[in-house]
């Protein structure tokens, strides 16, 4: 099976899929601490400074620049095996992104209990929320400027640029619109991972800070909307 094939069967079977009742059974033990932001904002970076356990997930995307398989995701291209696994509803949960590539977590990468963290596309966070785990916080991570995240992403490849940029864009308008995500601003990489361990442990974070991380989530919606980067990215690129 050639990978069009696969993603074409994966949008069918999203749609209505439900794991076994082990998988459920597991995952109601578990603690998720949800990483939603833009496309280069730091994500696993901060993911890795937690020092809890990071879920995995199944992609069938390239690995991109610094990426290493079992330690950023699991890029598989065994799509029937992937397929089985579906069907007989070993996956916590999966989507195909906008991007038209596959993302689901198989129940193998949960632990048994407690605090886990991973990053998640804000669009999936619903489904996460269904999937009847003890708890699910959503955590919206922001740079602290456009200008700063524009140099950020400026060294992208330019072959996925594009749909990054578009799902990023989906991602910020989802999280605006939902009143549980707290925000964490990331221009201090201390202070970001003590704000993330706070709301892990339900303390209050620095409110100024969090109001300037969800201010920069209304600027940089603005400038995505109205404003044609293509020149930068190019010129980057090049």
């Amino acid at each position: 099976m050639d990978k069009k094939d696969f993603i074409e069967w994966a949008r069918k079977l999203a749609d209505g899929y439900e794991p076994t009742s082990a998988v459920k059974d597991k995952l109601s033990k578990v603690n998720l601490l949800a990483i939603v932001g833009p496309t280069g904002v730091g994500k696993t970076t901060l993911i890795n400074q937690l020092g809890i356990p990071t879920i995995l997930s199944d992609v069938s995307r390239d690995m991109r620049d610094g990426e290493k398989n079992n330690h950023n995701y699991r890029f598989r291209t065994d799509y029937l095996e992937i397929l089985k696994e579906i069907k007989t509803g070993l996956y916590a949960q999966f989507l195909v992104s906008g991007s038209g590539e596959f993302y689901g977590t198989h129940v193998d990468a949960y632990l048994d209990n407690g605090w886990c963290s991973m990053a998640i596309f804000a669009t999936a966070i619903p489904n996460f929320r269904k999937m009847g785990f003890h708890s699910v916080v959503p955590v919206y991570i922001m740079p602290p400027g456009y200008v700063e995240w524009m140099r950020r992403i400026g060294s992208l490849r330019t072959g996925d640029i594009d749909a990054r940029i578009s799902e990023s864009i989906i991602s910020i308008k989802t999280a605006l619109n939902d009143s549980e995500y707290k925000y964490v601003l990331n221009d201090n990489m201390e202070l970001a991972v003590n704000d993330l361990k706070a709301i892990m442990k339900g303390e209050p974070i620095d409110q100024h800070r969090s109001q300037l991380a969800r201010e920069t989530a209304d600027v940089l919606l603005e400038r995505l909307g109205d404003q044609d980067d293509s020149m930068y990215f190019s010129s980057v690129n090049s």
